[in-house]
């Protein structure tokens, strides 16, 4: 099921693929609401940009966004301030801060109906106050107004709650595509169905056409050039969930577990009802091969809302950083007209607004140094990026040599239908699905990105991998990066035909 801003959110037109060369200014590879933001802030300074969007404006992580605008982070500043000192600390709250007046005065100003609403953002506790007081006096050390509550309209009993007053909640999806229209009537142009394959300096090179540009931004979820930047060293992917729920009391404000993958809540307008968002779960890409997270969602929804009635459920993908702060600035050091906006540990709603604001101005050449900002991207922390590499490594090498779950060849119509497998036949590995009507669909088993072995996700039914998060339907076609190619089918490959018969 869709997540239900993009069933709001249907029957829109779609823009015109990339055909042919193309020259412009700036070009941002991703339309999503980091993109459209870059765009329409580098358009309102009189540059010439043009997006680059694999599928459609909005249609990655944005439209599956909880859609929480809010610089309230977890518990993210008493962490900041001993990691990276006061000083930068600072500039992340007061830039996440200021975001929320961003998108406030935006709105306002190109008339967008997207379902803002101001409202209050708590970090709630059931597991003691000490974590929430530091926070608490994390926060107003950085100038954030944060006030300590006992008492939340949540379904539960909790020790306490950190509120920061003042934040916002919309419709992600909505916002996005009326930006990107606003941003076209400006002069931007935007290609949708338009994946960018490759890069050769500062040109851009999609299957029907290339964009030469004086200026580059990634801001298409996870940069897909490995060398240089080094990003795949630097990131992991993390997949969580959600449910939408009517026949629930709406919330006023939103609410967030301070125990990472706890449930999140807040209301929503869908149609003529409000519905409560329900989410959870924090489970690495490619590592989710049980399945069941939207069963034990459902399950935790009607232990705290017996009356309560499905109407949707999603996923969705976010990047984390080995320090929790995302990339924000120039690409690398070797590529100085190439810039990134990734990382965003779940909190890409502020730092979209961020990353719009700081790549434009290093573009026009207003931006303060990089070497002095939280954000910057060429900071590497020796110690956890060499602990993330490790990680990495255990698991494409777990990948490579995967055999204990694979099943023998003429074992294959045991394999129930609507599930995948790892299957090794004649001494090769391919991943194979089987679908509700009985067709198999025979896919290779590595990740074309770096080599990995796939996973097979049940619940969403799709082969992830476990190094980077590249993702893949069930017919091979790339649903998320770093891997900017398909699975090639193998049903001409003789194996593979063994293996459909």
């Amino acid at each position: 099921m869709a997540s239900i801003w993009r069933e709001k959110n249907v029957g829109i037109v779609p823009r015109a693929q990339l055909q042919g060369e193309f020259e412009t200014e700036a070009a941002v590879i991703g339309g999503g609401l980091t993109g459209i933001l870059t765009a329409y802030r580098l358009q309102e300074q009189g540059i010439k940009t043009c997006v680059l969007e694999a599928d459609a404006v909005g249609s990655g992580t944005t439209g599956g966004s909880t859609g929480k605008i809010t610089a309230q982070h977890g518990l993210i500043y008493a962490k900041l301030i001993h990691d990276f000192g006061r000083a930068q600390a600072r500039e992340y709250a007061r830039q996440n801060s200021a975001a929320v007046e961003a998108y406030a005065r935006l709105i306002e100003k190109e008339g967008i109906a997207c379902d803002f609403a101001r409202c209050s953002a708590y970090v709630y506790s059931r597991d003691g106050m000490a974590a929430l007081r530091e926070e608490a006096e994390a926060a107003k050390r950085l100038g954030i107004d944060a006030v300590l509550a006992e008492v939340t309209k949540l379904p539960f009993q909790v020790d306490g709650a950190l509120c920061f007053p003042e934040q916002a909640r919309f419709d992600p999806l909505a916002f996005t595509r009326a930006l990107a229209a606003c941003a076209e009537r400006m002069g931007a142009t935007i290609f949708e169905k338009t994946r960018v394959t490759g890069l050769e300096d500062m040109r851009i090179f999609a299957a029907q056409g290339t964009v030469k540009a004086k200026h580059i931004v990634f801001a298409c979820h996870y940069p897909i050039v490995n060398i240089p930047g080094y990003y795949f060293l630097r990131m992991s992917q993390q997949r969580s969930f959600a449910v939408a729920l009517r026949g629930v009391p709406s919330l006023s404000g939103v609410y967030i577990d301070q125990q990472q993958g706890g449930l999140s809540f807040r209301s929503a307008r869908f149609g003529e009802e409000d519905v409560l968002i329900l989410a959870a779960y924090d489970v690495r890409s490619g590592k989710n091969t049980v399945g069941g997270k939207y069963r034990e969602l459902l399950s935790a929804a009607r232990k705290l809302y017996p009356d309560c009635e499905l109407v949707a459920q999603w996923s969705e993908q976010d990047c984390r950083t080995v320090d929790e702060v995302p990339y924000i600035g120039r690409y690398s050091a070797e590529t100085p007209n190439w810039y990134v906006a990734t990382g965003f540990n779940k909190w890409g709603i502020t730092n979209a607004m961020v990353a719009a604001g700081r790549l434009s101005s290093l573009i026009m050449g207003e931006a303060a140094e990089e070497e002095e900002s939280i954000y910057n991207p060429a900071r590497f922390k020796l110690l956890p990026s060499m602990k993330n590499l490790a990680g990495d490594a255990g698991n494409a090498l777990a990948g490579f040599a995967k055999a204990a779950f694979s099943i023998p060849a003429e074992k294959l119509t045991t394999l129930p239908r609507g599930e995948g497998s790892i299957v090794e036949h004649a001494g090769e590995k391919y991943a194979v699905y089987r679908d509700e009507a009985g067709e198999t669909h025979v896919l290779p088993s590595r990740c074309p990105h770096l080599g990995c072995r796939l996973e097979w996700n049940p619940d969403d039914r799709t082969w992830e991998c476990p190094c980077h998060g590249s993702r893949f339907g069930i017919d091979g076609e790339i649903l998320s990066e770093p891997a900017v190619h398909g699975l090639a089918q193998e049903k001409d490959n003789a194996c593979a035909d063994q293996l459909i018969k």
